[in-house]
């Protein structure tokens, strides 16, 4: 049984690295950009503030919020993507 056991760790061990090693990599990800991507939205949402009235009402008619938050999303993964694969682990 004991040789068992080793080999099942020794499967085990790199999948258990990996996905600590990921989840440490969204963690930082997370970490590092959500400041960037709030201070980005804030800037987007004072701006739109600005706007007349007739022209926040037809932004907001074309999902303006909902393009924001797209856009934060995109700029997010693409971040992490290549802090990915600068560590090489895809």
């Amino acid at each position: 049984m004991g040789a068992l056991g080793t080999w099942l760790v020794s499967l085990a061990a790199p999948a258990v690295r990996q996905i600590l090693l990921s989840l440490g990599i969204g963690l930082v990800s997370y970490a590092s950009l959500s400041s960037v991507v709030n201070t980005l939205l804030s800037n987007a949402k004072s701006y739109f503030n600005g706007l007349p009235s007739d022209l926040a009402a037809l932004v907001g008619l074309m999902g303006g919020g909902e393009i924001m938050s797209i856009l934060a999303g995109a700029m997010v993964a693409r971040v992490s993507l290549a802090a990915v694969k600068k560590l090489g682990l895809l």
